[in-house]
């Protein structure tokens, strides 16, 4: 009968020891991770930013074709301007719900995938900026310009008649900059993929933000992988 209660005493005292440590682990976890999940809430300010901005532009841009989408020339810049900031509002949509359903009570594995989406899709998104930015800026250009005469002069003033051949040698250079930077761009990432320098340059893109919530992350994955914590 002692021997019962003894066992019995034991379990209950085993209990409470797993249920002392899960507390600890709990909270050295909160303790850990709560600066990578400011760090992320931070970070939803640039896209926050860039919604902002994009749905400008499609607010200008619809009002400008509005009363310009029978002109051709001045009807294809402004889709090229507008289905842009489209995309880039989509891509920021993304990126805060990617933040926001982040869960930091799942497993670290299942965090450092989430982050690891998250950079990709920064990443992404810097390399389409630039590799458009030629075409869509110019492109922003004509049309801000054309919106300017027409202010100052109170006229609608046919300016890309005056410069027919400047305007189709920067647009031929903006559409065929996309794809050589593309090409170019993939050349760079499967030679240079597994050099430091060029993660380096991959962490500059996504942020200091982001990568600082990585380390975070990766130093939390490091103590669960410790001789006293082997899970």
């Amino acid at each position: 009968m002692q021997l019962q209660e003894l066992n019995e005493k034991w379990k209950r005292l085993d209990l409470k020891l797993d249920q002392t440590l899960a507390m600890g682990n709990e909270l050295m976890r909160q303790v850990v991770m709560q600066p990578a999940r400011r760090r992320i809430n931070r970070l939803a300010i640039w896209p926050a930013l860039d919604i902002v901005f994009t749905g400008s532009v499609l607010l200008l841009g619809g009002t400008f074709l509005g009363g310009h989408g029978q002109d051709w020339k001045l009807a294809a810049p402004t889709l090229v301007v507008m289905l842009s900031a489209a995309a880039l509002l989509a891509n920021s949509i993304r990126q805060l719900q990617l933040g926001a359903q982040l869960d930091w009570t799942a497993p670290v594995v299942n965090i450092q995938t989430a982050l690891e989406q998250l950079q990709v899709m920064k990443v992404q998104q810097f390399k389409w900026i630039m590799l458009l930015s030629p075409l869509v800026g110019f492109c922003a250009f004509i049309v801000g310009l054309h919106w300017l005469f027409e202010w100052l002069t109170v006229d609608r003033v046919q300016i890309l008649g005056h410069l027919h051949p400047w305007i189709v040698a920067n647009y031929a250079f903006g559409v065929l900059f996309v794809p050589l930077g593309y090409f170019l761009a993939r050349i760079l990432a499967n030679r240079y993929h597994r050099y430091r320098w060029w993660q380096s340059v991959l962490d500059g893109i996504s942020g200091t933000s982001l990568n600082a919530a990585r380390q975070d992350v990766e130093r939390w994955a490091s103590l669960q992988r410790t001789p006293g914590n082997p899970s």
